[in-house]
């Protein structure tokens, strides 16, 4: 079991834990019984945050909240911007890790069990895992790529310009400049685009399988049964390679890695941290392309398929933010902004269901911030020692769900036990009117990476 450590935190409200540290608040929004079982490395790792005098309060955590490199996942902080920090910790490594969903034409009823084991055989062979079986691109794309992120996609005429208002950030982070990205970032980077990459990341086909909101989910198209594929991945290699390159830089190593927001090399950090999170963007899109192409090919015959993107969301990343009429550097490592506009993705588990949310009225208490995911409950090593493939394969098969991926250990590390319940995460969400729930979604195929 992982050790725990909760003293000196007190519920200052239901579903919410506070506690004051260096003059800063520090906020949990858990309840009761994820509070309990956040491991103490993690706690430890987020109260480090409030020992930079520079970082305002408060520094917030959801229930994703698990232990990081250096900066725990799940947390998210601020700064002013014109005397804040940037940290290549504080934003992780896989930059602009992030969650795309996309909604089909196809009802669930479309998949026979003939289609969904040919569906998942396809997919299998994507390049998922440490592919380096990338989209074949000139230095001069990716320059361009990470210099414009996904209008390069549109100059292509891989996507078009109307679905850009879905991506965060309309799919370009303005102040990138590839010339900030080294040379070994580059050479990692132009072999894995459209690849997956491995740990968490995954390519699920899911359908509605409940409505809670008939406005917002006729808004967002959504009806019951319908099929729709989630896809989780990053920036790979290249956005890794960036991240420890500034590390390594930082001169400000206690209680993690961080610059100044407007010295020399935060500028450089920030503008090569853009660069990484366009190369994401496109990524999802490139892989979107593949999984497009795959839909295509097995359901030849419906000649009405479609597939349209609903929203493409980060989760590891600093930006840029006005709030309350100030400029702040936000800081969100595994943790994903709200807009008015909505929708957010709590994705699930391997068999738990994920979830399309909507802010709510007191989203701004979290500073337009939202959990990332479920969050793990074990770790990689007790999740995989727990069960073996066999046994892993047969629960999926008992849930009627297809399960794929390159790497044995990987989905026994990604096992469904590894992960929270959602139903907590869900109802703490309701309860501290954070978010709405539009849609629930079953999976039906699941290939990690």
């Amino acid at each position: 079991m992982l050790k725990t450590q909760v003293i000196g935190y007190k519920e200052s409200t239901r579903n919410c834990f506070s506690k004051e540290l260096n003059n800063k608040t520090l906020k949990l929004f858990v309840n009761k019984s994820i509070f309990s079982k956040i491991p103490a490395s993690a706690l430890e790792q987020f109260e480090s945050i409030s020992q930079i005098k520079e970082v305002e309060s408060p520094i917030i955590a959801h229930s994703d909240i698990c232990p990081g490199f250096s900066v725990p996942i799940g947390t998210s902080f601020l700064s002013l911007k014109q005397s804040g920090i940037i940290s290549p910790s504080a934003v992780g490594y896989d930059i602009n890790c992030g969650v795309r969903l996309i909604k089909t034409s196809l009802n669930k009823s479309d998949l026979t069990k003939d289609k969904l084991i040919e569906l998942r055989n396809k997919l299998r062979s994507l390049p998922i895992g440490l592919s380096k079986d990338g989209y074949k691109i000139t230095k001069k794309d990716l320059d361009e790529i990470l210099n414009t992120g996904i209008n390069w996609c549109i100059k292509k005429k891989i996507c078009s310009s109307s679905q850009t208002n879905r991506i965060e950030s309309r799919g370009v982070c303005k102040f990138a400049s590839s010339n900030l990205v080294s040379v070994l970032a580059k050479k990692r980077g132009i072999i894995e685009l459209g690849t997956l990459g491995q740990g968490n990341h995954f390519i699920d086909v899911l359908f509605v399988d409940k409505l809670f909101n008939s406005v917002l989910s006729k808004k967002f198209g959504l009806k019951k049964n319908q099929v729709v594929i989630l896809i989780h991945t990053g920036s790979r290699g290249l956005g890794h390679q960036v991240a420890n390159d500034y590390n390594l830089l930082c001169a400000k190593k206690i209680p993690f890695p961080y610059f100044e927001f407007n010295s020399v090399l935060g500028q450089k950090y920030f503008k090569a941290m853009s660069a990484a999170s366009n190369f994401a963007f496109v990524n999802r899109e490139i892989l979107s392309l593949r999984i497009k192409g795959i839909f295509s090919d097995i359901f030849i015959g419906q000649l009405n398929l479609k597939l349209d993107l609903v929203c493409d969301l980060s989760h590891n990343i600093a930006s840029i933010e006005n709030i309350n009429g100030q400029k702040y550097i936000v800081h969100r490592k595994g943790s994903t902004l709200v807009t008015k506009e909505g929708p957010i993705i709590l994705p699930g588990s391997m068999l738990d269901n994920s979830f399309l949310l909507f802010p709510d009225k007191c989203i701004s208490k979290t500073f337009n911030t939202l959990p990332h995911g479920l969050g793990r409950s074990k770790s990689r090593l007790d999740a995989k020692e727990e069960i073996n493939i066999n046994e892993l394969i047969t629960i999926m098969n008992k849930n009627g769900i297809e399960l794929g991926g390159r790497s044995e250990n990987v989905m026994r590390e990604e096992q469904p036990g590894a992960y929270k319940d959602s139903s907590e995460i869900i109802s703490t969400l309701k309860q501290l009117k954070l978010a709405k729930v539009i849609v629930s979604f079953k999976p039906i195929i699941v290939i990690t990476g």
